[in-house]
């Protein structure tokens, strides 16, 4: 009887053990909107689909939570709040666009948008930098899709530098 009562000790801190390591494998991570500088693209999509490339980028450690500022100091102050280990912030440094045919028979002018989006990854506790970078990206279709192609190179270089 004392060796089963052991037994079902040992299989119940195995399980709790195996539950909390599932729970508390990701880092939560904080990510304010984007500070678009005056472009039409919204800044709630651009966070939005961050967080989407963050918690499915292969091997990722990042569980993305929301933040409605794109303002750095204030997004900080609600990384806190929201007791996550890292905020992220972005901002777009350059969006133009040029026009130019395309061969073929048709010949179509065609209009193509050109963007960087700068990123700055802070650790919550203290407000240090862990990273920074930028993305570049062009689509033919619109600003907006060219800025949400930079988030998914943006969402590796965050989990990339939450690993170290």
């Amino acid at each position: 009887m004392r060796h089963l009562a052991v037994l079902f000790l040992f299989v119940l801190g195995v399980s709790a053990v195996l539950a909390v390591a599932e729970s508390g494998a990701k880092t939560q991570v904080c990510v304010a909107k984007l500070d678009n500088n005056g472009s039409v693209v919204s800044p709630t999509v651009v966070r939005d689909d961050l967080i989407k490339f963050l918690d499915k980028t292969k091997n990722s450690q990042a569980e993305g939570v929301p933040v409605d500022t794109s303002i750095p100091g204030e997004a900080l102050k609600a990384a806190k709040e929201k007791n996550c280990e890292y905020v992220v912030t972005t901002n777009v440094t350059e969006e133009h666009s040029d026009t130019g045919y395309t061969g073929g028979l048709a010949g179509v002018n065609m209009q193509t948008f050109y963007v960087t989006v700068e990123f700055h990854v802070l650790k919550v506790s203290d407000g240090t930098e862990v990273t920074k970078g930028a993305a570049k990206a062009s689509d033919r279709g619109s600003a907006q899709n060219a800025i949400i192609a930079t988030t998914k190179k943006i969402a590796e270089k965050v989990n990339d530098s939450i690993k170290k």
